[in-house]
C-alpha cells in the first residue's frame, strides 16, 4: 500500500497583531499541502495569502487535470512530472495575485510568502517562495528542506557577508528578497526529497521560527510525534510566550506506512517487587540528562534529481506537453 500522510494544522494572530495574514490549505485527496504569509498594508496581505492558497489548489486539483493543459511555465532542466506540476501552480498562482494588485489601489505591493508539498510515491516535492519554512523530524533529528529567500542569505551568497560575527550584527533580518505577487514572474525553489513512515514534515511562517529556536521545535517533536495537534499548539503557545510578535502557522504532516508493524507496547522487560525494593527507604530515581540541539551535518540522503524512468506506477500528474523546460534564469514572457 501507498504511503499515506497524517496532517494537522493551526494557525494564531499572535500577541501584538490585530488581524490574521497567513493562511493555510490541505488537500488530502491530492497529497497537496500549502501555508502562506501574506504581507502589505490595508490588510491586502490576508487577500494575497488567501489568493495564493486559492489559486493554488485550483491549478493542481482543476487545470492541470484538463487533457488540453500545457505547462507553460520555465522549469530547471532535468524536472520530472510532479516538479513541473508544482512549479507551475506556484507561478501561476504569483501571476494572479500580481494582476490583481493592479485592480484595488489598497492591494499595491500585496505578496505572500509560500511553503507546499506535492505527495509522490515514496517521494514528497517541496516548493517554496520567501522565508517560511519546512523541516524533516527524522530519527530525532530535525533538518531543514528550504533556504530562505531573505537578504541575509542573500548577501551571504554573494560574499558581501562572510564571518559569523558579521550575520549576528545583520540588523535587517526581516527582509526578503522573493515573495509571490511583488512581480509578473517568480522562480520558485523546488527539490525532491524521500519520505519515511515515521517521518513529521513541519511547515510553518517566520511567526514561529522568529520566536522558537530549532533546538525547541526538536524537543516539542520529540515528545509529541505522534500527536501533531498537541504539537502544534504546543509550538504556538511557545511562539506567543517568548513575544508573539507576528502571526505563527503551524502545519504537521506525519508519513505513515498503512503495512507497518505496529510500535511494542511500553512496559517492564521482569517484573519488579517494588514492597520489597522500598523496605530499605527511598528508591533512587535515576535521572535523564537534559536533550541538546542536534549537531548540524553536511551530509544528505536525498538528492535533488531523480530519474523518474525508475518509477514503476505512473502517476495521476499530467506529462509536460509544452516546449522543452527552459533555462530558470530565464525570465517569462
Amino acid at each position: 500500500m501507498p504511503l499515506e500522510i497524517e496532517a494537522y494544522a493551526a494557525t494564531d494572530v499572535g500577541t501584538q497583531r490585530t488581524h490574521n495574514e497567513d493562511a493555510f490549505d490541505v488537500v488530502s485527496e491530492h497529497g497537496f499541502h500549502v501555508v502562506a504569509d501574506g504581507m502589505g498594508g490595508h490588510a491586502s496581505g490576508a487577500v494575497a495569502s488567501r489568493m495564493a492558497i486559492e489559486n493554488l489548489r485550483k491549478y493542481i486539483t482543476q487545470l492541470a487535470a484538463r487533457p488540453d493543459h500545457e505547462f507553460t511555465f520555465p522549469v530547471h532542466v532535468g524536472a520530472g512530472p510532479p516538479e513541473v506540476l508544482v512549479s507551475n501552480a506556484i507561478q501561476w498562482a504569483n501571476e494572479r495575485i500580481f494582476i490583481e494588485s493592479f485592480k484595488n489601489r489598497n492591494y499595491e505591493g500585496m505578496g505572500t510568502t509560500i511553503v507546499c508539498t506535492l505527495a509522490y510515491h515514496d517521494l514528497l516535492v517541496v516548493g517554496h517562495v520567501g522565508d517560511s519554512r519546512i523541516y524533516r523530524f527524522r530519527g530525532g533529528q530535525l533538518e531543514q528542506m528550504t533556504k530562505d529567500h531573505s537578504l541575509l542569505n542573500h548577501y551571504i551568497d554573494e560574499g558581501r557577508i562572510t564571518t559569523d560575527e558579521e550575520r549576528r550584527n545583520f540588523k535587517e533580518t526581516n527582509i526578503i528578497v522573493k515573495a509571490l505577487g511583488l512581480k509578473d514572474y517568480v522562480e520558485p525553489d523546488i527539490r525532491v526529497v524521500d519520505r519515511r513512515h515515521g517521518d513529521v514534515f513541519l511547515l510553518c511562517t517566520d511567526g514561529l521560527t522568529d520566536q522558537v529556536d530549532d533546538w525547541i521545535l526538536t524537543n516539542v517533536l520529540l515528545g509529541n510525534s505522534d500527536d501533531l495537534a498537541g504539537a502544534c499548539d504546543t509550538l504556538i503557545k511557545l511562539a506567543n510566550e517568548a513575544g508573539g510578535k507576528d502571526n505563527c502557522t503551524v502545519m504537521m504532516l506525519k508519513v505513515v506506512d498503512p503495512e507497518a508493524p505496529p510500535p511494542p507496547e511500553p512496559g517492564f522487560e521482569e517484573e519488579i517487587d517494588w514492597a520489597e525494593e522500598t523496605q530499605s527507604g527511598v528508591v533512587e530515581v535515576p535521572v535523564l540528562p537534559p536533550i541538546s540541539p542536534p549537531a548540524p551535518s553536511d551530509e544528505s540522503s536525498d538528492s535533488d534529481r531523480y530519474d523518474y524512468t525508475n518509477v514503476v506506477t505512473e502517476p495521476e500528474i499530467p506529462v509536460y506537453s509544452g516546449d522543452e523546460p527552459t533555462d530558470p534564469g530565464k525570465s517569462k514572457k
